[in-house]
């Protein structure tokens, strides 16, 4: 792979808003739910049997459920073809989106109010984010039009070597403004 054509970037998503809450609620379920099988053992008088589920199926119940309140996503960007990816709990893998580069109408910084505005008035479909936050520094979005003709936001942590390989790609898009 050409390492000066190719880029791949990972951002954690901060625990706060609704991740935050997702946790909360999560964590309040885990409890809840040892005290049920706690109180169905002991109105059915088989609280030992009870005492050797609990801890595994708690696992179990964590293990499937954790990862989804434990998220980062990935950017790269190989041969002017950009892939968003999620990442679950460090585990598993979704693509979600894939974005060529040349097709992208305008790549620019979240944070100026003039480019901000544009991003609203192209009226997205479909808006995918790949921020740890909402005020994170640096976020930038791409805006084009996929392959089934609908509209889309592309929103990300943009650093100055991700905006050198849009530049080239897409030279007439791209608005930089980068502290990383």
């Amino acid at each position: 792979m050409n390492e000066l054509f190719s880029y791949e970037f990972t951002v954690s998503q901060k625990h706060e808003g609704r991740y935050f809450w997702a946790r909360v609620f999560l964590l309040a379920a885990y409890v809840l739910y040892v005290i049920i099988v706690l109180l169905i053992g002991a109105m059915t008088r088989i609280v030992a049997p009870m005492l050797a589920f609990i801890p595994l199926s708690v696992w179990m119940l964590v293990f499937i459920t954790w990862r989804y309140v434990n998220v980062d996503y990935e950017y790269s960007i190989v041969s002017g073809v950009l892939t968003f990816t999620k990442i679950y709990g460090n585990r598993s893998r979704k693509k979600i989106t894939e974005i060529r580069l040349k097709d992208a109408s305008a790549i620019a910084p979240l944070g100026d109010r003039l480019q901000k505005s544009r991003l609203e008035a192209w009226g997205a479909e479909r808006v995918w984010s790949a921020m740890s936050s909402s005020s994170a520094k640096d976020a930038y979005f791409i805006i084009y039009v996929n392959d089934k003709n609908e509209k889309c936001a592309f929103l990300f942590e943009a650093t100055e070597k991700a905006l050198k390989i849009c530049k080239y790609y897409n030279q007439s898009t791209v608005v930089t403004n980068v502290s990383r």
